[in-house]
């Protein structure tokens, strides 16, 4: 060996090391930090580039949620269904209550009996599907094994977009998936997230003489087929305005009728004593309602007992014959001419949408702009793709002067007037609550919409204090586990022990580098893995310096012992690491959450073990051999 085959040993050495103390350095500083410096460095900017820079914690060392979605099938698999009449809903409800009630059997099993019992053709619901019962089934299932692999990969741009490091999705079963969110804190927040459909379509509002008609066949229709013993008991709740809501005979011009909305009178007096059974038995639908200059309200109290009532099987099949529907707004506000409670706004619209929100290209969440009249509300650009573009176009081109409802997962958040027709294929949505909640609609309707609705079967939150307390036992541990080791090998190996211990240091250090430098998260059994990969080094050292003490036995210089040594025992070295490398990747693979956690510790802690025990200590015994010693301290 010559005197200067050394210098690009230490090259390489010091370039490591170097960037090793580089990529940490972010990490080291960011938990020196106090909550003030945090504070200021977030208002300058530079916060959220620090760290990002930083070793990430996971779910059990940061805290975070813990949630298990469930898909809802059923649901999937009536939605899918077309012409659905009375007789398939009856099989359907059959079928979803015998499922809840016997979770063994998979729904399509019990659809497909219910079925067979009934005479209903399930090719007149299904025809897309195929054209007899085992067909349909079959196609069904790929459909709902189709829709959770989506559902998956929706949630996993949702997520990725809402900003959490290294979150964990993953397949649970055939309907559930597991979701593990580290540092996120508000649980509301992430829970809509997840959940939300974010199902986005355009409604063509019906005009004033359609809705005057509808709900003067809707209140007859209800007289004729509800009994008095469930209206009596719907009145008990109602809530009626000081004014008469029907037809309102007053001298005061500022006081609207129905006359002024829809250009008829409706004549169905309340009695003088106000009496909510007799208001309900004449009119049913329209005594639940308060008619203001530009639609239709109700009262938060009458909310539940109005969507009961259009609920029923009699109304929805009279609204299906006419291709209507009624939604209510997203929120309730305070109307200032009824005085101090909150309405729901009503709609009744179109049946089916003019367009969807699959022709979303692009979804961004600001303040509106000075001028309009959102500006400095929270508001949802949109920009539309090609087709939705030209579709846009076309819908607003021929509708100048009607009504539009922009309908969020069965929502109205606006129903604005087309004044003009949009070329461009870009539009607003309005009427969110704050900032955060125009983003996250913003973040889904850019992901997409989840083809199944999913449910939150199991929740729980992971405290700060709790991952807290794994950090701080984690440290101690590793602090522990380091001491006994610098101890055993200083004593038994003497200097090449402190020799070993350097390296050590250093192989914890390089570890720590690349989890920082690859973004990777360090989870609780990560720590176990960095506290297994001290071991391995040090087995390393150990072997390596039985063998240059069995060199030695034998008569040869310091300097041909340590190069023997090095020589036969880098073959067991490699031999034995190379297995715990294979089980690592074996791990990483197919291993999901804090074991994947704890394999790409072990990966690349027994990578780095191999070069601090094999290049990084040899070159140290190669220093001090360079002149001649007499004596190793071995």
């Amino acid at each position: 060996m010559q005197n200067n085959s050394t210098t690009p040993r230490y090259i390489i050495i010091i370039i490591i090391l170097s960037w090793a103390l580089y990529n940490i350095w972010p990490t080291i500083k960011y938990n020196n930090l106090t909550n003030d410096e945090k504070e200021n460095l977030l208002s300058e900017g530079k916060l959220e580039k620090l760290e990002s820079n930083i070793i990430r914690q996971g779910l059990d060392l940061k805290g975070g949620m813990y949630i298990v979605l469930e898909a809802d099938i059923p649901t999937l698999i009536k939605n899918l269904a077309t012409n659905r009449n009375d007789n398939f809903d009856k099989v359907f409800e059959a079928a979803l209550a015998q499922f809840n009630t016997d979770q063994n059997q998979s729904f399509f099993e019990i659809f497909k009996k219910e079925i067979s019992l009934s005479k209903i053709k399930l090719a007149r619901h299904y025809h897309e599907y195929g054209s007899n019962p085992e067909e349909i089934i079959s196609a069904l299932q790929n459909e709902s094994e189709d829709a959770i692999n989506r559902v998956l990969e929706i949630l996993q741009n949702r997520v990725d977009q809402f900003g959490v490091s290294e979150p964990t999705i993953q397949k649970q079963g055939n309907y559930r998936i597991l979701v593990e969110l580290a540092g996120v804190q508000n649980s509301n927040r992430a829970r809509a997230l997840l959940q939300s459909t974010a199902l986005l379509e355009f409604y063509l509002v019906k005009n004033n003489a359609e809705t005057s008609e509808i709900l003067n066949q809707l209140d007859d229709l209800i007289k004729n087929t509800v009994n008095k013993e469930e209206l009596q008991e719907l009145s008990s709740n109602i809530s009626t305005n000081n004014n008469d809501k029907l037809n309102i005979d007053n001298n005061d011009n500022n006081v609207t009728t129905v006359d002024d909305i829809f250009g008829e009178t409706i004549d169905n007096d309340k009695d003088s004593t106000g009496n909510n059974t007799d208001l309900l038995s004449d009119s049913p639908i329209q005594a639940l309602i308060d008619f203001v200059p530009g639609g239709m309200v109700v009262n938060n109290k009458n909310f539940y007992t109005l969507k009961k009532l259009i609920s029923k099987n009699t109304v929805q099949e009279k609204l299906r014959s006419v291709s209507g529907t009624f939604l209510f707004s997203n929120e309730s506000e305070i109307i200032p001419s009824l005085g101090k409670e909150k309405y729901y706004q009503l709609f009744y619209l179109e049946d089916k949408p003019e367009l969807t929100g699959g022709v979303v290209e692009k979804a961004k969440a600001n303040l509106g702009s000075l001028g309009g009249g959102n500006a400095g509300l929270p508001v949802v650009s949109l920009d539309m793709n090609a087709e939705g573009s030209k579709a846009w176009s076309r819908i607003t081109g021929s509708n100048i002067g009607e009504r539009i409802a922009i309908v969020l997962d069965g929502k109205v958040h606006m129903a604005p007037n087309i004044r003009e027709k949009i070329p461009g294929g870009r539009t607003q949505i309005e009427g969110f609550a704050d900032l955060n909640e125009a983003k996250d609609i913003a973040i889904i309707l850019r992901a997409g919409a989840l083809p199944a609705p999913i449910n939150i079967i199991e929740e729980r939150t992971v405290g700060p204090s709790l991952g807290a307390d794994s950090i701080r036992y984690g440290k101690k541990s590793i602090a522990i586990a380091l001491t006994l080791v610098f101890i055993f090998m200083f004593i038994y190996y003497k200097l090449s022990g402190a020799i070993a211990n350097f390296a050590l240091i250093w192989n914890i250090l390089i570890i720590l580098a690349v989890l920082a430098s690859l973004g990777a998260t360090l989870t609780l059994p990560g720590i176990a893995g960095l506290i297994l990969t001290v071991g391995m080094c040090i087995d390393s050292n150990v072997i390596i310096f039985e063998r240059i003490r069995e060199e030695l036995n034998k008569g040869k210089t310091p300097k041909s012992a340590i190069e023997s040594g090095y020589n036969r025992a880098i073959t067991t070295i490699i031999d034995a690491n190379l297995t715990t490398v294979i089980a690592s990747l074996v791990l990483y693979q197919f291993g999901t959450g804090p074991i994947k956690g704890f394999a790409t510790v072990l990966f690349w802690g027994i990578m780095i073990s191999m070069f601090t025990a094999v290049y990084i200590t040899r070159t140290i015994f190669y220093t001090l051999t360079k002149k001649s010693i007499n004596k190793l301290s071995i």
